[in-house]
């Protein structure tokens, strides 16, 4: 097999024999790297290992190449890889195969489903953060992991036995993210090194994939339709086949759900929690928010059109802090791009992180700043390269989903508590498949209004 050739696109420095920039794609600041192409050029080349790859450096061409030239590519080597670890799901189908899981997975995620869910996730933000003690100190990077493995547990699962699959999940997918990064982008002669990653990612795979097995089994023997994911995946039928899904394509669809629905959210969260802790003016106008909205009683779906600021916050927080650092698409057919000839094999890349943080688009990127978003500020191309769950067909399919969980997350925090940051903290990213804080130790303080987190009960003989 021939190695694809990319023409006429300038290359980024730091080319090494063997190499190329994989390197420079696997230090620490790896946003920064892809955000340091930018300059160069709508489309920049580059070599992970002996591969070429196109960076897409502009949002024009992602769109091009995600919505207006979607069926002329597929998901690439990074998603190819990845298929023999965490299955055949939507995370890694293609072409008829992915429309057809896409079709037959859509429905959970539908508005009325989402509404019924709002209720559930208001209580369980509300509860865990009731027991945060006003004046301790909080793991707050694990509160959210524990928070977004609780909703998707709730939501998602109604079988008692969904419990072992889901705790093992927030438990066991560092070590699989960790070690997903290394096997889907290092060279496959270093990737097969048995590192202490790689043995933890192999462990982890197993064992999740062995829960999700028996979770798929207890539903076929012991419960009938409970009216949840699994229900809704083992009733759904294929509308041109009549077909149903097998047991292995229900587990792999469960592993999916357990990787997209736990660890984004509670990476974004994480970070939300940071910039609440440290914006405290930005937090008095959130708490205003939030105690004219729904004051001290739960969240609703009919408040959601209301929280406006907290809508604005969440956009900022994911436009700043998005976890997706690399993404890869793979030619299919031959097509013309930015001026460049693509051949069927080429690949292209693009960053959502880095797109978010162009200085030529978005103004101070760096400054963390929810009114960019309010009213007539955000310009068409900050709103074209703003890119929180992908484009086109491959648009995350619990995309609604996701956002309602961290607008009810962050609204139900910032009615029932106030968070510093402590002295002497700085906060520091570690990198895998995803953008993530190394950790996040958060003090945490009442409001002034303990009603706001349920009840005079919740804090009754705990201000600080």
């Amino acid at each position: 097999m021939t190695t694809p050739t990319i023409r006429q696109a300038p290359a980024a420095p730091g080319d090494l024999p063997l190499l190329g920039h994989t390197l420079s794609l696997l230090r620490r600041d790896r946003v920064g790297y892809l955000t340091s192409l930018q300059p160069a050029g709508d489309l920049v080349r580059l070599r992970i290992g002996t591969r070429p790859f196109l960076v897409l450096n502009s949002p024009e061409l992602v769109r091009r190449v995600m919505v207006e030239e979607g069926k002329n590519f597929d998901r690439g080597r990074i998603f190819q890889k990845a298929r023999p670890y965490v299955g055949d799901g939507l995370f890694t189908a293609e072409g008829s195969e992915h429309l057809r899981q896409r079709r037959m997975v859509q429905p959970a995620f539908h508005k009325g489903q989402i509404e019924r869910s709002v209720r559930i996730m208001n209580d369980v933000v509300r509860d865990q953060v009731a027991s945060w003690r006003p004046g301790s100190t909080v793991a707050m990077d694990r509160e959210m992991h524990v928070l977004a493995s609780e909703i998707i547990g709730q939501t998602m699962f109604r079988a008692p036995e969904a419990r072992e699959v889901v705790d093992l999940a927030r438990d066991e997918l560092p070590a699989l993210l960790a070690g997903l990064g290394q096997r889907t982008l290092l060279p496959d002669f270093l990737a097969r090194v048995p590192t202490g990653v790689s043995r933890r990612f192999d462990a982890a795979c197993d064992n999740l994939r062995a829960a999700a097995d028996r979770l798929v089994a207890a539903y076929r023997d012991n419960h009938g339709d409970l009216h949840d994911f699994v229900s809704l995946l083992r009733s759904a039928r294929d509308a041109r086949t009549g077909t149903t899904m097998s047991d292995t394509e229900i587990r792999d669809q469960i592993m999916t759900l357990l990787i997209a629905g736990i660890e984004t959210p509670a990476t974004l969260m994480s970070w939300a929690m940071y910039e609440l802790a440290s914006n405290p003016g930005l937090r008095q106008r959130l708490e205003a928010e939030v105690d004219e909205v729904f004051g001290g009683r739960d969240l609703t779906p009919a408040d959601l059109p209301a929280l406006t600021l907290t809508d604005a916050f969440v956009q900022e927080n994911t436009r700043l802090h998005h976890p997706l650092w690399i993404l890869m698409r793979r030619a299919v057919n031959p097509l013309t791009l930015g001026g460049v000839r693509v051949e069927p094999g080429d690949e292209v890349l693009y960053s959502p992180a880095a797109m978010q943080r162009n200085p030529s688009i978005f103004a101070d990127p760096l400054r963390f700043d929810p009114d960019r978003w309010l009213g007539d500020a955000p310009t068409q191309r900050m709103q074209q390269a703003f890119l929180p769950f992908g484009l086109g067909n491959r648009q995350c399919v619990g995309d609604a989903f996701a956002w309602v969980q961290m607008k009810v997350t962050v609204a139900r925090v910032v009615a029932g508590r106030r968070l510093v940051v402590p002295a002497g903290y700085r906060p520091k990213t570690v990198v895998s498949s995803i953008v993530h804080l190394d950790r996040l130790p958060l003090t945490v303080h009442s409001r002034p209004r303990a009603a706001a987190v349920g009840g005079p009960d919740h804090t009754e003989g705990h201000e600080s």
